[in-house]
């Protein structure tokens, strides 16, 4: 069985997640020990702070220290994507396609949290699909529930111009988001769980006891619904070449 977790912050000193090599390991340790097979290290991208090249240039330089780092130890997969953080006018960029996940054409978006997600929002999500056929997966999209055309960004995931992710930790006792992510897996909107992981402490992988939440408040075949998708993606998204 894969479990492909496909949000994370494991390259070291890239952005907010590990700080070193060291937290990077940790954090693919525990991982393993969760079933996660593959992961995404996903790190932030926001295009008023870099420009594509130079980003790919910082994140190639991670990798490879990381790629020494790993070599011959029996750990998760790694590959490389980011988490582009959006802007007006992201459906129309040249070179958006090497910001996708493993050179794939699916790419994982991080709104801005506490905006409403508008109908430019909205014509930037469809462009990136009907412009370039890239899937854009939102991240964490519990978080936008509040949000004003909350319900129309669910009629995008709804008729599949894009996918959703919730995080594992939105799933845990006392998260304010909980809730609201067990109601989105009910209706059908939610693809992805994935860890967000930034630091074995603080954020820490937490992908099994997510899918144990689900299974207690949901039911196995909802669990098996995500298991499904994980295998879909694995198959249609990672090819071996290209990972670490």
């Amino acid at each position: 069985m894969k479990i492909v977790d496909i949000h994370s912050h494991i390259l070291p000193d890239v952005d907010d997640g590990a700080k070193d090599v060291e937290e990077s390991l940790k954090m693919l340790e525990m991982m393993k020990t969760q079933g996660i097979t593959d992961v995404f290290a996903t790190p932030h991208f926001d295009a008023s702070q870099y420009d594509i090249e130079e980003f790919n240039y910082v994140i190639d330089s991670s990798k490879k220290s990381l790629e020494e780092s790993i070599k011959g130890l029996d750990l998760p997969k790694i590959y490389i994507g980011c988490e582009v953080y959006y802007f007006s006018g992201i459906g129309r960029i040249s070179g958006i396609k090497s910001l996708c996940l493993n050179n794939s054409n699916y790419i994982l978006l991080e709104l801005r949290y506490g905006h409403p997600i508008t109908d430019q929002v909205l014509r930037d999500i469809s462009d990136i699909y009907n412009k370039y056929g890239i899937v854009p997966i939102i991240a964490h999209i519990e978080r936008y529930a509040k949000e004003k055309g909350f319900k129309q960004l669910l009629g995008l995931i709804g008729g599949r111009t894009c996918l959703a992710q919730i995080n594992a930790t939105s799933l845990m006792d006392k998260n304010p988001f909980r809730k609201t992510s067990l109601k989105l897996i009910k209706k059908g909107f939610i693809s992805f769980i994935a860890t967000d992981a930034h630091s074995p402490q603080m954020r820490p992988p937490l992908m099994s006891q997510a899918l144990e939440v689900v299974k207690e408040n949901l039911g196995k075949e909802y669990v098996d619904t995500i298991l499904h998708n994980f295998e879909i993606f694995h198959d249609n998204v990672l090819a071996p070449k290209n990972n670490i």
